[in-house]
């Protein structure tokens, strides 16, 4: 539970780049997601150019804190590996939500950048790309070494009164 109550929305990085070994054990993660059938229906595009991700911060509001971040990575939906397709949002879903645990475990910072559902976001991720039709962007992740060293402290969330029990 510690890596759970720890984890939290990291938007300010330092500089520090991270190591292929840290992306290749969050990749590792992302990978473990359940997903229905095992489809494992992910693609993902690992992001360290900083000229890249200056130029990806630009789509979206959303997206602002990649002028400082070291590194990000895309979850990408590959539809030719679907025999479920109305399950593959909780698949990348747990797949992304793997990545953001496994980065609190690292000590880094991560931050869920909403892209599914955004046409918008989806369309110029697509065109940055050059994703062919099978492929379809899902979420993206900023990570990095946190800015502010006291970023991943437990805050209780629990609330009672959003349980019913029966």
């Amino acid at each position: 539970m510690d890596i759970i109550n720890k984890r939290r929305s990291v938007r300010q990085f330092l500089p520090t780049a991270l190591l292929k070994e840290q992306i290749e054990a969050l990749l590792k993660a992302a990978m473990q997601a359940p997903s229905a059938k095992n489809e494992q229906p992910w693609r993902f595009i690992v992001l360290t150019s900083r000229d890249d991700l200056t130029k990806i911060a630009d789509f979206s509001p959303s997206f602002k804190m990649l002028k400082d971040a070291p590194a990000a990575i895309v979850l990408l939906i590959d539809y030719t590996l679907l025999t479920s397709p109305t399950m593959v949002v909780q698949d990348m879903a747990a797949a992304t939500q793997n990545i953001l645990l496994e980065a609190t475990a690292q000590e880094l910072g991560s931050c869920w950048l909403g892209v599914y559902g955004r046409p918008e976001r989806m369309e110029a991720i697509r065109h940055f790309f050059n994703l062919t039709s099978s492929l379809e962007p899902f979420s993206m992740i900023a990570l990095g070494h946190p800015l502010n060293q006291d970023a991943l402290t437990y805050v209780d969330r629990y609330n009672q009164s959003r349980i019913t029990w029966m």
